[in-house]
């Protein structure tokens, strides 16, 4: 059941960082398009970015993947996170994010990776460990 709950927060969180992101850097960290609103476009794009760290996720349980340190997940999904923000915005003309520089996919997947780690500590009560 927990992993609804998860999934649904990360959401939340990742659309949180973006719609701030947005209201402090609208230049080079953009939300909407001629399609969608600022609103909108957040929430399609978080979607988007945790439905991409769900599959890498789930591939990497499939595959028995074990990291021996958690810096080593928290380096990983950070990773996972700023390619899925970059492939995100990538796709702009259809959700509606877009980026100035690879360096901001960098700098944003870095604060949605260390929100979403804040609740999986907080959802599972597992300890991190960082």
């Amino acid at each position: 059941m927990y992993n609804h709950v998860l999934y649904l927060s990360y959401w939340l969180v990742s659309f949180a960082v973006f719609y701030l992101a947005h209201l402090f850097f609208p230049e080079d960290f953009v939300l909407g398009n001629w399609k969608f609103t600022a609103l909108e476009a957040g929430i399609y794009s978080s979607f988007w970015l945790v439905f991409f760290v769900w599959i890498v996720w789930d591939f990497l349980l499939s595959r028995g993947v074990k990291f021996e340190q958690n810096l080593a997940w928290f380096l990983y999904f950070w990773a996972v996170n700023s390619v899925g923000i970059w492939l995100v915005a990538k796709l702009s003309q259809i959700l509606g994010l877009g980026i100035s520089d690879f360096v901001w996919a960098i700098g944003v997947g870095l604060i949605v990776n260390l929100a979403q780690r804040l609740v999986w500590k907080f959802i599972t009560k597992r300890n991190l460990g960082y």
